[in-house]
């Protein structure tokens, strides 16, 4: 199509959506603070609901109960805490003994000739 053309299929389309005004300034504006109102309340009511569930559920939490009394896991648990002994799984591996450097002095092989030192 030559650029004739296509300015005599737009041309109608373009002169319908001009000739419709934008929309007035003041209705605009109230429209845009209904909205805010609306948003604002929804706010307002949303957290309120969650301060009252936030509130039902520390007063559940605190409110004194009766007594739990001891359950037998408890028990059972504590008296193998209390008669057991745990000991490393590398501690069997150590050797038996060993000499304490402060304690104890190793006997150190002399070299054959004593002006040169023990033998390391």
């Amino acid at each position: 199509m030559k650029e004739k053309d296509i300015r005599k299929v737009l041309k109608p389309a373009f002169d319908r959506e001009q000739a419709s005004d934008a929309p007035d300034f003041d209705k605009v504006w109230a429209n845009a603070e209904i909205a805010v109102g609306n948003s604002r309340r929804k706010f307002r009511l949303f957290s309120g609901v969650a301060a009252v569930l936030a509130l039902a559920v520390i007063a559940a939490t605190l409110w004194p109960s009766q007594q739990a009394e001891l359950s037998d896991d408890y028990l059972i648990a504590d008296a193998l805490m209390n008669s057991t002994l745990w000991s490393a799984p590398s501690d069997s591996l150590m050797p038996e003994h060993q000499f304490d450097i402060y304690q104890e002095i190793p006997f150190l092989i002399e070299s054959t000739n004593s002006l040169e030192g023990t033998l390391l």
